[in-house]
């Protein structure tokens, strides 16, 4: 049984890697919290320090996306999801706790991480690697939005180079808070959600960030011809990947590092 699963895989693996569809694909390919959301065959938990590193020194790999949160005592921590369970034992959110007690909280799964506390010194580890960072505004324990401008401060405090990262905010109030001191994008359920004028018109906005299924390779395009760029992100099976490529957007955010690189090379 476990010689046919393998002789599967690998079947598997040389048709996809003999498809040459892909061969003119220049997108960046950018590890989707790091290790992919939820992945069960994932090395390491999303959004950990472990999983950064392990994913940026993957060959081919351009570099991360990660997930920012802000805690109850205005510090930044890496972390996706609204509430703290089930990824961890702990209840709440981060924005209820303070940086004390969520420094004791580590995620569930085999290797127990410690939650990522995004601070000056530990942002040493995107170095090297382009990084997104996706601002997570919503307390949704308390049902209230970060303050964009804290959050703005918060991100000025850690000295990153801004050439080598990009935020990624909710909503153009986020996005006008922002777009004076950093590389922004704005994520959209798709891109009619956007006026043509503001996205000719506002030199500020680098781009969008748009689920695979809610943009087509002609808007793409369309963003290409206005110098904006396109992040695709919810792309994780080898059909999703092989349709994302096929969009050539300037970055994909996959789930699957290895198989989306598999794909490329």
């Amino acid at each position: 049984m476990y010689f046919r699963s393998s002789l599967m895989l690998f079947s598997l693996l040389l048709l996809l890697g003999c498809d040459k569809s892909n061969g003119n694909v220049t997108s960046k390919i950018i590890g989707h919290a790091a290790t992919g959301l939820k992945m069960p065959n994932a090395m390491y938990h999303d959004n950990s320090e472990a999983g950064i590193v392990y994913t940026q020194n993957l060959p081919f790999c351009d570099g991360v996306e990660v997930d920012v949160r802000m805690d109850k005592s205005g510090k930044l921590w890496l972390f996706h999801d609204e509430t703290l369970h089930p990824e961890t034992a702990e209840n709440g959110c981060v924005e209820t706790h303070d940086s004390e007690a969520l420094s004791q909280f580590r995620y569930r799964g085999i290797h127990q991480e410690p939650l990522f506390l995004l601070t000056a010194e530990s942002a040493n580890i995107f170095k090297g690697k382009y990084t997104f960072f996706d601002l997570k505004p919503l307390n949704a324990c308390e049902n209230v939005l970060k303050d964009p401008e804290v959050l703005k401060n918060a991100l000025i405090g850690l000295g990153l180079d801004t050439s080598t990262f990009a935020v990624i905010v909710p909503d153009q109030t986020y996005f006008q808070a922002l777009k004076n001191d950093f590389s922004v994008y704005l994520c959209i359920e798709s891109l009619s959600q956007l006026t043509s004028s503001f996205l000719e018109n506002e030199p500020k906005l680098r781009g969008v960030v748009v689920r695979n299924k809610s943009i087509r390779l002609e808007e793409v395009n369309f963003l290409k011809s206005i110098h904006k760029k396109t992040v695709i992100f919810e792309v994780r099976s080898a059909k999703g990947i092989k349709e994302a490529l096929k969009k050539n957007p300037n970055y994909v955010l996959t789930d699957d590092v290895k198989l989306t690189v598999g794909l490329i090379h």
